[in-house]
Parts: structure tokens; C-alpha cells; sequence
């Protein structure tokens, strides 16, 4: 049977189906609460049982601590409702997010950097798409599987969307892009929803730590454009992470933006790099540690694998003060092909 999942403070409410995870319920119903990896790891889906039953599933104790959960503390993402339920969702933006919209979009342009598509929609100009800087889309695909990639385009673009796709061996969205094969080609029409996620910028005067591992630059960029368009002074550091040189597939670019803001600052890092490169080697939280004694007064836009995301919030918060709530990240999971 259905039960009714209400929100607080502003009392929206859905259904949710018996055995519906309630984030998946709530993005049926185009209701965009925080979230990322969908998978129990990053924990931006946490919410509070404020009323009624909800069995959450073992996993969930990977982004959650003990206190926590005897705090009543749930993930969304693998949590189901026993009877109806009201949840304190932080970060939940109620009616002002932007609404979610299933519509068509054409393949306006699809460039290729090494093994990366850089994948241009174009959108219907009315009514216009809107979404905040860091949001992704939903691409809806046959037999309802869906691909989820993150907007690298300024907001006051939004007629065409600017997508960047990593090639995967044997990826269903994937394999439609790359090889003699591929059958998404210019003027295609692929279907979209969103704008989706919460990985925005909080209004705040904090210098900001940007950590973006492959792909994760997407999200970044459209972070960085958006600062330029507010004339924004706030200090900044960007991080960007990947195995080789040829990875870091738009690095001019990323040097460009951060040109373009007065107090920035940009370091790429390679963690197999070859003998010709003369930037920094390892891992990028390794060198926020190098880089920065306090992050008390920080806050950190993180974008790219699970991996990197989980590790980089414990090291920060427990070696460099960086407080719970000023962490904020996008995990990039693999979809089963």
C-alpha cells in the first residue's frame, strides 16, 4: 500500500510506494531533494524521522555515524516507508528549487577530447529550462534506463546544455557516443528530465576549495562560470585530479576560468604522470593538506569519484578542522551497463 512521506518545513508531500526507496519516490514525483550517488556512500540524502516508520537498508551505516542514527537520522536513498512518515530534510529548497521537466533535446554538437564527449543539447526555447549551477540531468533511454550527467554550462546558456562523458567499455550511453557504431550523432533527439541534485554554492563569503577527479570538472566549470557572471571575490583554489595529462582533458580551459577570478587559484594533479610533467603527482587531497594548516573557515565543492569524495571529507574534517556542514559533494557511481 502507499504511504505519504510530508516534508518539513513546508509540508509538500508525495507518495511512496511499499518498498520504494523515498528518494526514488520523490524523483518520480519530479521533487528534487538533496542527494548524489543514489547509493548509500556520500550521504547528501540525509534526512530526520520526525513521525512514523522507516526501515533503513545495512548500508546506509557507510554515511552515517552511530549517533546519527540513534538521532534518528535516515539516507533517503535506501530507506523505505513503514507507515506515513514526516521528514526534516536539510537542505531541502522546497518550492523555490527549480521545477523539473521532462523534455525533448537535440544533439546540437559532439566533440571528442581523448576519451571524453563533450556532448551539446540544444532545448526547446520555450518555456525556458532553468537550473542552478552544479544541478545534472536525467538522459531516458529504452526500456527505462536512465544516464545522469552533470550540466558544465552557465544557467544563462541553458538553451544549449553542455554535457562531459567519459568513455566506458561497454557503457550503454557510452557505446551510443563512441566507435563506428555509435547511433547519437548530430540532430539526434534524446529525451531528458531535470534539472536534478543540490550540489550548488551556498551564499556565503568563505574562500572555496574546489576538488574535481575526471568528469567531475563538469559540475566545477558551471560552479567557476557562475562565480565570473556574479563578479564573485571570494578566494578559490581548484584541484583537478586524473591519471594522465591527456585526462585532464580541458586544462587550458580550467587554467582560462580561473584567470578570470581575482583571488583563484589552480592546481592540476596527476597521479601516474609521465616524466615530462612538471606539475604536482598524487592525489588532490593529499595536497590540500600540504596546502592549507586550517579549513575552519573554508568551504569544499567536491565533484568526481566515490572513492576521492568519501576520502577527502574524512581527512579534511578530522585533520584540518573543516566543519561537517561546509562539506559538499557530487559522487560519480558507474551504472551497471
Amino acid at each position: 500500500m502507499p504511504y505519504t512521506v510530508t516534508l518539513a518545513p513546508d509540508h509538500t508531500a508525495f507518495t511512496v510506494e511499499t518498498g520504494e526507496p523515498i528518494l526514488a519516490a520523490a524523483k518520480r514525483q519530479n521533487l528534487n531533494l538533496p542527494h548524489s550517488c543514489q547509493n548509500g556512500i556520500c550521504g547528501q540524502c540525509k534526512a530526520e524521522v520526525l513521525s512514523g516508520q522507516v526501515q533503513q537498508g545495512s548500508h546506509a551505516e557507510l554515511a552515517l555515524s552511530s549517533e546519527e542514527m540513534a538521532e534518528g537520522k535516515i539516507l533517503m536513498c535506501c530507506s523505505t516507508a513503514q507507515s506515513d512518515v514526516a521528514l526534516k530534510v536539510a537542505g531541502y529548497n522546497g518550492a523555490g528549487a527549480p521545477p523539473v521537466k521532462t523534455l525533448p533535446a537535440r544533439v546540437a554538437g559532439i566533440e571528442f577530447l581523448h576519451d571524453v564527449a563533450l556532448l551539446k543539447l540544444a532545448l526547446p526555447k520555450a518555456p525556458p529550462f532553468v537550473f542552478w549551477p552544479g544541478q545534472y540531468i536525467d538522459i531516458l533511454l529504452r526500456d527505462n534506463h536512465v544516464r545522469s550527467y552533470s550540466m558544465a554550462n552557465h544557467p544563462a546558456n541553458a538553451d544549449i546544455l553542455e554535457l562531459h562523458i567519459r568513455k566506458h567499455e561497454g557503457g550503454l550511453f557510452s557505446n551510443m557516443l563512441f566507435g563506428e557504431a555509435a547511433s547519437v550523432k548530430e540532430k539526434a533527439i534524446l529525451r531528458i528530465r531535470g534539472p536534478l541534485g543540490t550540489f550548488t554554492l551556498q551564499e556565503s563569503e568563505k574562500p572555496v576549495i574546489m576538488l574535481a577527479t575526471g568528469t567531475g570538472f563538469a559540475p566545477i566549470k558551471s560552479l567557476l562560470r557562475h562565480m565570473i557572471a556574479i563578479g564573485s571575490r571570494r578566494p578559490v583554489h581548484l584541484y583537478w585530479g586524473a591519471r594522465h595529462e591527456a585526462d585532464l582533458y580541458q586544462l587550458q580551459e580550467a587554467a582560462d576560468l580561473i584567470a578570470e577570478l581575482p583571488d583563484a587559484r589552480f592546481t592540476p594533479v596527476l597521479s601516474r604522470p609521465s616524466e615530462s610533467w612538471a606539475g604536482a603527482r598524487g592525489y588532490i587531497q593529499q595536497h590540500v593538506l600540504t596546502d592549507y594548516a586550517d579549513l575552519s573557515a573554508f568551504e569544499v565543492y567536491a565533484c568526481g569519484s566515490s572513492k576521492m569524495i568519501m576520502g577527502a571529507q574524512q581527512v579534511l574534517e578530522q585533520e584540518r578542522g573543516l566543519p561537517k556542514n561546509a562539506f559538499f559533494s557530487d559522487a560519480f557511481t558507474e551504472a551497471a551497463v
